[in-house]
């Protein structure tokens, strides 16, 4: 694919609404994948992993061009839900239509990840027209990366071997572009459940409101949890612009749900979490740490709360930042990046799969802080992907 034609296929990908909640395009998706990576000559595998939501359709492309390692180059397909219309420059369109303006590309997924399966498949056809090279390239583009990491987690299990192939270095092109990522935080996701005695608005006394109890008991968790949780600090760095210069822990309530009438008291509150873990951090040591204190604020206000954690799979990861592989990918990206920065991902990404299991695993991607990932105006940097596409077949060449 030229240039043009790798910008045409990520606006083609960001056109399918594939949305992680409903997994909705998923096979849509897939198979675009697929075809297009055999139009430009990768041997194609589609592994499908089957749970109680339905399917999760995982691409593996490759080709063997006389290298001795093979490099998977991994990305995802779904992405966070959108709503529109988005407003730009006095423009209103919708987030599954890609607008392309001053450089940039704007839709939902376009940064967050569609961006790094076009560019992945570029690099891939171009190694295929050199007479050897370094790595054998493997495209990896998976489903549910949004909900905790399902779609990776299954093709370590049983896909790469059903494909015929083995992860021999990795490259999660699900990042940031301002450094080499050597490591990613661990992620926990819940719900508190706060209880209470439903009634009438206009006779409060009479009820007990989980709403008032869950503002307070959110309020004791950011004074105490959440500022003790952030002072647990990694050996690694924080990427550049960081208010803290190691990788840090944090907590954040994203969700508030209750209620759906103005003049009902309803009988409970729910408030959602997200938790990022350090990865020297233990994560079940974690969430132990994070229940006891819950349970602590709960009984310093009297209040009944559940505690619902959900398993995202994700603990994190890190690389020792010697290795060979690190310093491999340092020179390609000091070539078209300047500098050799290394960090840890805010965010948590697919490589703990790969990290964990002594895989030599690096990150590097397009989305900058300026792309708004999970956001409104979601949107990519046209020079910035081909940037990373370079760096990835210089990587990849002798």
């Amino acid at each position: 694919m030229n240039d043009k034609e790798m910008f045409q296929f990520l606006m083609d990908l960001v056109r399918l609404d594939t949305n992680s909640v409903e997994r909705k395009n998923y096979w849509k998706a897939a198979q675009m994948i697929e075809d297009k990576a055999k139009e430009i000559g990768l041997k194609t595998y589609i592994h499908v992993h089957k749970d109680e939501k339905g399917e999760v359709p995982n691409v593996i492309a490759w080709k063997d061009i006389g290298a001795e390692r093979n490099l998977v180059l991994l990305s995802h397909y779904d992405v966070v839900p959108a709503r529109g219309p988005w407003k730009l420059e006095g423009r209103e369109f919708s987030p599954f239509e890609p607008l392309r303006l001053n450089g940039r590309i704007y839709g939902r997924g376009a940064a967050d990840d569609k961006s790094a399966i076009a560019l992945s498949l570029s690099a891939a056809e171009r190694v295929l027209d050199l007479d050897k090279g370094r790595y054998n390239p493997v495209v990896v583009v998976v489903g549910d990366e949004e909900a905790g990491g399902t779609g990776i987690s299954a093709v370590a299990r049983s896909g790469f071997e059903e494909a015929g192939i083995s992860p021999d270095r990795v490259i999660v092109v699900d990042a940031a572009p301002d450094f080499v990522g050597i490591g990613a935080s661990g992620v926990v996701h819940g719900t508190l459940i706060v209880r209470g005695r439903g009634g009438h608005a206009g006779r409060p006394f009479m009820a007990i409101n989980p709403i008032h109890i869950a503002i307070e008991l959110a309020s004791n968790l950011l004074i105490g949890f959440a500022q003790q949780h952030s002072s647990r600090i990694s050996i690694i760095p924080a990427p550049p612009g960081s208010p803290v210069s190691k990788l840090w822990g944090r907590f954040s309530f994203t969700i508030m749900r209750a209620g759906d009438k103005n003049n009902v008291i309803p009988n409970e509150a729910e408030l959602g979490f997200d938790m990022r873990i350090i990865p020297d951090d233990d994560k079940a040591d974690a969430v132990e740490r994070f229940k006891a204190a819950v349970q602590t604020a709960a009984l310093k206000i009297g209040a009944e709360v559940d505690i619902r954690i959900e398993e995202t799979l994700n603990p994190g990861w890190m690389m020792d930042p010697s290795h060979e592989f690190v310093n491999e990918v340092l020179e390609s990206y000091e070539k078209y990046f300047g500098g050799r920065r290394l960090a840890g991902s805010l965010g948590g990404n697919d490589g703990f799969v790969f990290a964990r299991r002594g895989i030599p695993t690096v990150s590097v991607g397009t989305i900058e802080n300026e792309s708004n990932a999970h956001g409104d105006l979601e949107n990519v940097k046209e020079e910035v992907v081909i940037r990373v596409r370079d760096l990835l077949v210089d990587l990849m060449s002798e």
